[in-house]
């Protein structure tokens, strides 16, 4: 075998790829260190309060949206039954008052005369009505033994007889305006708060004229419709959740009576929520809005729909805050409520720190800081 020497142009193209390989070599290896170096001194990304949340159980609901009106179950219009002078008005609104408690007082002068000169006439009747009767027993006498005819004994006896019933009359009429009289008090039908009072001292007041409103704000009741195609999914005994403005906390009330009509106007359906109110913390005429429950799940984690990512996909996660980086951590979901935007999750802890909301920028695996407590 023999060798040749290579020409002078081939021998310099072969030493100039050699060396243009080792200076690519060269460049991948400084790029690798320069990304390497570049990762490392980027600065962790600060997360604001705001951005975090940590994770706690609590009851998540399914639930048929509603908004109602605040009403009491049991209320009552306070009459005037006589007429006369206002004298005195004893309670103001907003006073609890019991049942049978006086109200007010209405001028009983004239009224209280007349009882007087009912029981004087009723005196008068008892007296004539015991002369009436020693008539017809001698009467009776003297006929028995023949000495008077039965046509003269008839007339004594019916004259007892219309004595008798003109007393039973003049009772009546006594038992009448003695009932006249005692309605110039007026009381409270019920217990309960007076919303309305309608009348001061010294007003004239006329018979059936309403003077007060009560309610009893201890058991309230609120009516809200239903769209035709939730109301097959609906019945009595089921639990409904609400809050109310301006009262922090949430509320529960359940399910009693559904109108099985629809209103014509709207195609909706009444149904009606009884909430007990022992405490009174809740007032007539509040707005409430909440959901009727259809199925609950106390035992899971519960997230806002927005810290969870790719929540309607086959593979929802969270961005987990462990160590100082983000980590991707997949959950499960176990119960939606659209009403209320949460979520029950299984896949976190409670007491875990997480992400909010998805934030621009970051990704898994990124270093971050917490703000100070």
């Amino acid at each position: 075998m023999h060798s040749y020497p290579l020409r002078p142009r081939a021998a310099m193209l072969l030493l100039g790829l050699a060396v243009l390989g080792t200076a690519c070599n060269k460049s991948d290896t400084d790029a690798a260190k320069a990304a390497s170096a570049a990762a490392a001194t980027t600065p962790a990304r600060a997360l604001s309060q705001a951005d975090l949340l940590v994770t706690a159980v609590a009851p998540v609901a399914e639930q048929l949206p509603f908004t109602a009106t605040l009403n009491p179950l049991n209320s009552a219009e306070v009459a005037a039954q006589s007429e006369g002078t206002v004298l005195a008005v004893l309670v103001r609104e907003g006073e609890t008052v019991q049942k049978g408690q006086l109200l007010a007082r209405i001028d009983a002068e004239a009224l209280r005369q007349n009882v007087l000169e009912m029981q004087a006439q009723l005196a008068n009747d008892e007296a004539r009505l015991k002369l009436a009767r020693l008539k017809r027993d001698k009467q009776r006498e003297l006929y028995q033994q023949g000495f008077i005819s039965k046509l003269a004994f008839d007339e004594i006896d019916n004259d007892y007889q219309i004595r008798v019933g003109e007393l039973a009359a003049r009772r009546s009429q006594l038992a009448r305006a003695k009932t006249s009289l005692g309605e110039t008090e007026v009381r409270a039908p019920m217990a309960g708060t007076v919303y309305a009072r309608r009348t001061q001292p010294g007003e004239q007041a006329s018979k059936n004229q309403k003077l007060f409103a009560i309610a009893d704000l201890s058991v309230l009741e609120a009516a809200a419709n239903m769209p035709a195609r939730d109301i097959g999914k609906l019945q009595p005994g089921q639990a409904a959740r609400f809050t109310v403005e301006g009262l922090a906390g949430e509320f529960r009330g359940e399910l009693v009576r559904i109108n099985p009509v629809a209103a014509t106007a709207t195609r909706t359906f009444s149904v009606y929520l009884r909430v007990a109110n022992q405490d009174g913390r809740l007032k007539a005429g509040q707005f409430a809005k909440g959901g009727i429950v259809q199925r609950e799940v106390l035992d899971a984690v519960r997230l806002p729909q927005a810290a969870v990512q790719q929540a309607d996909s086959a593979s929802p996660w969270v961005m987990l805050v462990q160590g100082g980086r983000l980590l991707k951590q997949p959950v499960r979901i176990v119960l939606r409520s659209d009403s209320e935007r949460v979520l029950a999750v299984q896949g976190v802890a409670a007491g875990q720190t997480i992400l909010a909301a998805a934030l621009l920028g970051v990704k898994p695996g990124d270093a971050v800081t917490l703000p100070k407590p």
